[in-house]
């Protein structure tokens, strides 16, 4: 990241230079009363230019459009917590969140390339849907790794907490011999707090499902099988794994053969992994002290592409959608 003097930084009026504290400002464009306002760096300095986002971030107040995406978590860590030694973690993540776009975008292709009867799409959902899998799974222990680099930098509420180094990885955090930890055990061998053992807690079921296909599909060969091509869309059979565990069908939406979407379930995965980030943020302003945001007054929001893949998911895993609706 280029270097860029206090006083060239001051041109911009939305940031609050006086309470840097060493941070990274993670973006230089701004949404105000209509009207967009983008600083590039060049040579040292900061030039103004007209310019708007395809995909990217910015700062607003509101939403320019209604399908550009307030991520809390997102928000979180650029506003108070972008030091550089998590900045390119949090650049991963958000390009996971384009990608996991991409792939909802993808799907849609696929159901309208099978109502060609002569299309086999078979394997094109099966390998999207573990990519799915495979990206979920890498974003926690990306989660991970900028807890345990927030954890080095910061200040905790609690001073009689004695901290020690955290490991990088999300498995470490909640598995000892092969089981899941309980909250007390994950506070005493890691001295955390326990607002955020009981966060590794809540997250722990849901990320050893995902942890355990990703390493079947990635290392044992294993792969989704018995996906469905109906007129409806894609669909597989809610009774076996992993989707047994998922619990997110209603009989009402079923086909008479017992087949259900598989639709929702992906909306499962994907939510129920950005959910982890926003508890994620919640639980650690809860018991760390952080700088003021960097933009006070304003939120970050993402504009991608495929957002409306994204902002789509609650809804299907509400009313148990298929393509076809």
């Amino acid at each position: 990241m280029e270097k860029i003097k206090l006083t060239e930084l001051k041109k911009i009026p939305y940031i609050d230079v006086a309470h840097i504290n060493g941070r990274t400002i993670p973006l230089l464009s701004f949404y105000d009363s209509e009207e967009w306002h983008f600083w590039f760096p060049r040579a040292g300095r900061l030039v103004n230019v007209k310019a708007k986002p395809a995909e990217s971030d910015y700062f607003a107040r509101e939403p320019e459009k209604d399908t550009d995406i307030y991520f809390s978590f997102l928000n979180f860590i650029n506003q108070r917590a972008f030091w550089p030694s998590v900045a390119h973690l949090i650049n991963s993540i958000r390009v996971d969140l384009h990608n996991l776009g991409a792939s909802l975008g993808k799907l849609d292709l696929f159901y309208e390339a099978s109502k060609d009867k002569s299309v086999e799409v078979n394997r094109f959902v099966a390998t999207e849907l573990e990519y799915i899998f495979i990206v979920c799974r890498s974003i926690f222990d990306l989660l991970q790794e900028i807890i345990a680099k927030l954890w080095d930098k910061i200040e905790l509420v609690e001073k009689n907490i004695s901290k020690r180094q955290l490991p990088k990885s999300f498995r470490r955090m909640i598995i000892n011999n092969n089981s899941l930890m309980e909250v007390e055990a994950i506070q005493k061998q890691f001295r955390i707090p326990k607002a955020l053992a009981e966060f590794y807690s809540r997250q722990a079921p849901f990320f050893q499902m995902l942890r355990n296909y990703r390493d079947n599909i990635a290392h044992r060969g294993h792969e989704f099988k018995f996906i469905y091509v109906t007129e409806k869309g894609f669909a597989v059979d809610k009774d076996q794994q992993p989707f047994a565990s998922f619990n997110v069908w209603n009989e009402e939406h079923m086909l008479p053969n017992g087949l259900s979407s598989l639709r929702p379930a992906i909306a499962y995965v994907i939510i129920k992994t950005l959910t982890a980030c926003e508890d994620f943020s919640n639980t650690i302003q809860q018991i760390i002290l952080f700088p003021p945001d960097i933009a006070p007054g304003f939120k970050l929001f993402l504009r991608g592409y495929y957002n409306k893949e994204l902002l789509y998911m609650n809804e299907i895993l509400e009313n148990c959608m298929w393509w076809d609706t």
